[in-house]
């Protein structure tokens, strides 16, 4: 009985020991994400895809409305979904790594100020690859920003022969090409897909490579 117990303990201990690490994981990425948006994103007016360029359109039109706190408000119906469909276990980090990175997008700027960069193309790459490196992160340990990643999933229920990548670029490019026109610059879609294009690569190398 006594190694029994002992053994529950251990276990316990390695569960919260994993928990924390992750946990810790989620709460870095999440403020990487929000560096990359507030730093190289939003001053230069380059998408994110996603939720989070819904939000900054919104905001263009509407600049009382925080970004962050609009795309929290955008998630609840997909995490409600999400919940219904994949359990409540399953999109916990999830939730935790979405509030996060939304309230540091909101943070950051009062204490840092962020400015336009001179070139808008090596934000977009230095962007998507601090980007990449912070989804990637929170993938590592099981977790997403919600938004673009959490709909293809729910979408992937009814259209069973898309793949899920497939299903994230379409609704990235929907965005991208609404934000060009808010924005009325066709340079933005072009510097947003360059920074799409290495936060894809660079997450993959993350998730494959250094996170195996």
């Amino acid at each position: 009985m006594l190694i029994d117990g002992g053994g529950k303990i251990d276990m316990r201990t390695e569960k919260t020991t994993r928990l924390l690490k992750d946990y810790g994981v989620i709460i870095v990425s999440a403020l990487i994400y929000a560096v990359a948006f507030d730093w190289f994103f939003d001053p230069n007016e380059i998408s994110m895809g996603g939720f989070t360029g819904i939000a900054q359109i919104i905001n263009h039109y509407i600049p009382a409305l925080p970004v962050g706190a609009l795309v929290i408000v955008m998630n609840i119906p997909l995490f409600i979904l999400g919940v219904r469909y994949q359990g409540f276990h399953l999109l916990w980090s999830s939730i935790f790594a979405m509030v996060a990175s939304s309230v540091f997008m909101d943070l950051l700027p009062l204490f840092i100020p962020f400015h336009p960069m001179e070139d808008h193309l090596v934000a977009g790459i230095f962007g998507g690859a601090i980007l990449g490196l912070a989804l990637g992160m929170m993938l590592w340990v099981g977790a997403t920003t919600g938004g673009t990643e959490l709909a293809a999933s729910l979408l992937k229920r009814k259209f069973v022969h898309i793949q899920i990548g497939r299903i994230c670029m379409a609704i990235d490019v929907i965005v991208i090409a609404l934000y060009a026109l808010a924005f009325r610059d066709i340079n933005n879609a072009l510097y947003a897909g360059i920074a799409l294009f290495i936060s894809s690569t660079v997450m993959d190398t993350v998730i494959y490579e250094i996170g195996r």
